[in-house]
């Protein structure tokens, strides 16, 4: 959409010398979605009685526009385009909503008599009449509409989802199925679908005692499972008239689903990352500890060689002393020696008996 660029000024000019209903021609907002740009800009409004002075030439107090303004002084304005009804300032839904009732293209009308059946229409239709059948959801690829309704009813339930699925193909997307249920693929998302004809409890027919539930030819399509299904159903407005909403409520919540699952995705991602930097640091920090109780042990292993060392020096030196340097002593000496040798880190002498 076209859009406009203005000052709070500039603004402040404009509604003060057009009306309302005016403005919501020109721009693609509601009469409250203008009231509350003027309050986020701090800029004042006439009051319902001005234009009426205005007209007579009466008296009106024009309420000044306060320069000092702690925002951007910057408002964009959706310019509307002739003939869209659509507001930027209305719930997603209901724009969406009007986007497909606009679309010339989009078949959004529910025929009385179907012409050029969709297949899954055709497929329901021999479901029915026993020509063909799905042994089993889950091996079976072939798809019929998800329909519970009195036989007498079946045809109007036909044109409805046969319209249905030619609206959800025109907007560019599929009738899937998921292990036992049908529903719409919209960009990768599975939403669950289902028509069904509402009932009332009324007394149980004879030889039967308690209550039975009754059909009472009212349609309801619901879609989505649990906390996220929504209905609607027959009342004032048969369900025929709600296409256009049910396809772009089941595009709004594709797209949900679709952000929350890229969300969800980025957020185990960022946890997984995170998870292998702390896994990182810890094999870090291990094989630091591991590499410092060596040192620890090495640095032991030579203090008890040093040690050794002393002690063999001191048994020679006595010997030594006292004129005891036996072939024995000197033996014995060597072989200590040999074994400080093989002790010490910093020879690591190979010892053919305790290697």
């Amino acid at each position: 959409m076209e859009t406009i660029e203005l000052t709070r000024k500039e603004l402040y000019d404009i509604v003060w010398s057009t009306t309302l209903s005016k403005l919501t021609q020109q721009y693609a907002y509601t009469n409250d979605g203008i009231k509350k740009l003027c309050k986020q800009f701090e800029i004042p409004m006439p009051d319902g009685s001005y234009w009426s002075k205005l007209k007579f030439n009466k008296k009106f107090t024009k309420e000044k526009l306060n320069p000092v303004f702690g925002g951007v002084d910057k408002i964009v304005l959706t310019i509307r385009k002739e003939g869209n009804s659509i507001n930027v300032d209305q719930a997603p839904l209901t724009i969406r909503t009007k986007e497909i009732e606009n679309d010339p293209n989009a078949p959004l009308i529910v025929p009385d008599e179907i012409t050029k059946p969709d297949i899954l229409t055709i497929q329901t239709k021999q479901y029915w009449k026993g020509k063909i059948s799905f042994t089993s959801y889950r091996e079976d690829n072939r798809i019929k509409y998800p329909i519970r309704v009195e036989k007498s009813n079946r045809e109007r339930a036909l044109r409805f989802m046969d319209t249905f699925t030619k609206l959800i193909r025109y907007r560019g997307h599929t009738i899937s199925k998921e292990y036992s249920d049908t529903g719409v693929l919209i960009d990768g998302i599975f939403i669950e679908i289902d028509l069904r004809e509402a009932s009332k409890r009324v007394p149980a027919k004879p030889p039967y005692s308690g209550t039975a539930l009754e059909p009472i030819g009212e349609f309801i399509f619901k879609i989505g499972k649990y906390s996220c299904e929504k209905e609607w159903r027959d009342g004032k407005v048969k369900i025929e008239e709600y296409l256009a909403r049910i396809v772009a409520k089941l595009e709004i919540e594709a797209q949900k689903e679709k952000e929350w699952k890229e969300h969800s995705r980025i957020v185990n991602l960022k946890r997984e990352e995170e998870e292998k930097r702390k896994a990182e640091i810890k094999k870090r920090r291990d094989e630091e500890v591991d590499k410092f109780n060596r040192l620890v042990k090495l640095s032991e292993q030579y203090n008890k060689t040093l040690i050794i060392r002393q002690y063999i020096e001191a048994v020679k030196q006595k010997a030594i002393n006292i004129n005891n340097l036996t072939p024995e002593k000197l033996e014995w000496i060597d072989w200590a020696t040999n074994k400080a040798d093989w002790v010490d880190p910093l020879i690591n002498k190979p010892d053919d008996i305790l290697d």
